[in-house]
C-alpha cells in the first residue's frame, strides 16, 4: 500500500498557496514600492534643484561682492583724492580750522547690515557725501587759487628798486629828438648805466628783443590782458617763456635803442591800450 501519495498532494497544495500569497503580498507592496520610489525621486529632484539654487545664489554673491569691492575700490580712490586736495590747501593756504566744511560721516559703513541691499544704500550714502564734499573742496581750491592769482599778478611796485627820478610822465610831451609834441606811451626813470630793473608783478616773459626804437627790450604777461613793457635795456636776463615773480630782476638799465641818455621807459598795458603807469607806482 502506498500512503505518502496524499502528503505529497498536501504539499504542492501548501506551496501553491504559498505561491499565491506571495503574490498577493507583492501586489500589495507595489504601490507602496511604488510611492517610495516617486518620493525618492522628487527628493532626488528637488536636491538637484536646490543645488542649482545654491550654485546660483553663491554666483550671485559672488557678483554681489564684486560689485562692493569696485565701489570700495572706487570710494578708497576718491577719498584719496580729497584727502590731497585737503592737504593742499592746508599747506597752500595754512587752512587748518578755517575749512568751512563737514566732514563726511563715517555712520553709514559703521552700523549693521541687512544683507547686500543695506549695504549697497549705505556705499551709495558715502559716495555721495564724498562726492558733494569734493566738489567743495574742488570750487573751494578754485577760488583761493584765483585770488592767489590774482594777487600776486596784480601790477604793484617800481620797475626800479629802491626808486629812480621820474623823468617823463605818460601823456603829451616834447619830442627829445624832433622837438615836436608826440603822446609818450609810459614811464622815464633816470638811473646808472647796468642799474637792476625789476618786475612788477609776477608773469610769464613774453618778448625779449632788440626792438629799432625800444632798444633791448622785455615784455611780461601777467595774464587777463594785462602786460609790462621795460624798454632802452643794456642787458635781458630772462628768456621768453621763463617765468618771473614779482620783484625779480629781469634786465640792466641802459640806452639802447631811440634814448638820449641811460633811463628805463616802463610801460602798462590792458590788452593793446596803453594806462598811466603812475598808477600803479607804489605811495
Amino acid at each position: 500500500m502506498n500512503r505518502p501519495a496524499p502528503l505529497a498532494g498536501a504539499n504542492a497544495r501548501f506551496r501553491l498557496s504559498d505561491y499565491r500569497l506571495f503574490l498577493l503580498l507583492a501586489v500589495l507592496q507595489l504601490p507602496v514600492i511604488l510611492y517610495l520610489y516617486s518620493q525618492w525621486q522628487n527628493a532626488e529632484q528637488q536636491q538637484l534643484q536646490l543645488g542649482r539654487q545654491l550654485e546660483q545664489q553663491q554666483r550671485s554673491q559672488q557678483r554681489q561682492l564684486g560689485r562692493i569691492g569696485q565701489r570700495l575700490g572706487q570710494l578708497q580712490a576718491e577719498l584719496g583724492q580729497l584727502s590731497a586736495v585737503g592737504q593742499r590747501l592746508v599747506r597752500d593756504y595754512d587752512l587748518v580750522d578755517e575749512l568751512p566744511l563737514q566732514r563726511l560721516d563715517a555712520n553709514p559703513l559703521q552700523r549693521p547690515f541687512n544683507g547686500f541691499a543695506g549695504l549697497h544704500l549705505a556705499l551709495t550714502q558715502v559716495s555721495e557725501q564724498t562726492r558733494a564734499y569734493g566738489m567743495t573742496l574742488a570750487a573751494l581750491e578754485s577760488l583761493l587759487l584765483s585770488l592767489h592769482i590774482n594777487e600776486i599778478t596784480q601790477i604793484q611796485g617800481h620797475p626800479v628798486p629802491g626808486g629812480s627820478r621820474m623823468s617823463s610822465t605818460f601823456g603829451q610831451r616834447r619830442d627829445p629828438f624832433t622837438g615836436r609834441t608826440r603822446w609818450h606811451r609810459g614811464l622815464d626813470f633816470t638811473g646808472k648805466l647796468g642799474q637792476p630793473i625789476a618786475a612788477t608783478a609776477t608773469g610769464v616773459v613774453s618778448v625779449v628783443e632788440q626792438h629799432p626804437d625800444f632798444g633791448g627790450l622785455v615784455e611780461i604777461n601777467h595774464g587777463q590782458g594785462w602786460t609790462t613793457r621795460y624798454a632802452h635795456l643794456d642787458t635781458q636776463l630772462v628768456q621768453v617763456g621763463e617765468r618771473v615773480d614779482k620783484g625779480q630782476y629781469v634786465a640792466l638799465m641802459g640806452r639802447t635803442g631811440r634814448a638820449t641818455g641811460v633811463h628805463l621807459h616802463y610801460e602798462v598795458l590792458k590788452g593793446n591800450k596803453q594806462l598811466d603807469p603812475a598808477r600803479f607806482l607804489p605811495n
